[in-house]
C-alpha cells in the first residue's frame, strides 16, 4: 500500500459495532471493502502564521460547524464521481434506445410503403 492515503465505508447499522463485528471485518471482509483513493484530491493547509487567538476562534468555529473530516470528503467526492458516471451512463442508454425506436418507426413505414 505504501504511503497512499485510501477511505472505504462501512455501514454497521444503527448501534457501534462491537469488537467481535470489527474482528470479522478486518479478518474476512477487508479484501472485499470498496477503497477510494484520495490522489487527486488536494485539502487546504493551515497557515502557521496566525494568531493564537485567531487560532483559536478558527477551532471553535470548526467544532461548532462540525468540519467533515478527510476521509469523509474523500467519499463524498467518490460519491460525487460516481453520480456523474451514473448519469452518463443513464444519457447513453437513453439516446440508444431512442435510436432503436427511430430506426424500428423507419423500417415499419418502408415496409408500409413495399406495394402490395
Amino acid at each position: 500500500m505504501g504511503d497512499t492515503y485510501r477511505v472505504a465505508k462501512v455501514t454497521f447499522g444503527t448501534q457501534a459495532p462491537t469488537a467481535s463485528e470489527l474482528l470479522h471485518l478486518i479478518q474476512q471482509r477487508w479484501e472485499d471493502l470498496h477503497w477510494v483513493a484520495a490522489q487527486d484530491v488536494i485539502l487546504p493547509k493551515l497557515q502557521m502564521t496566525i494568531s493564537p487567538k485567531r487560532r483559536s476562534r478558527q477551532a471553535r468555529k470548526e467544532v461548532r460547524n462540525a468540519k467533515r473530516t478527510q476521509a469523509t470528503t474523500f467519499l463524498k467526492l467518490a460519491h460525487k464521481r460516481n453520480l456523474q458516471v451514473k448519469k452518463q451512463r443513464r444519457k447513453q442508454l437513453k439516446d440508444q434506445h431512442a435510436c432503436e425506436v427511430r430506426l424500428k418507426k423507419q423500417a415499419k413505414r418502408l415496409e408500409k410503403h413495399q406495394g402490395h
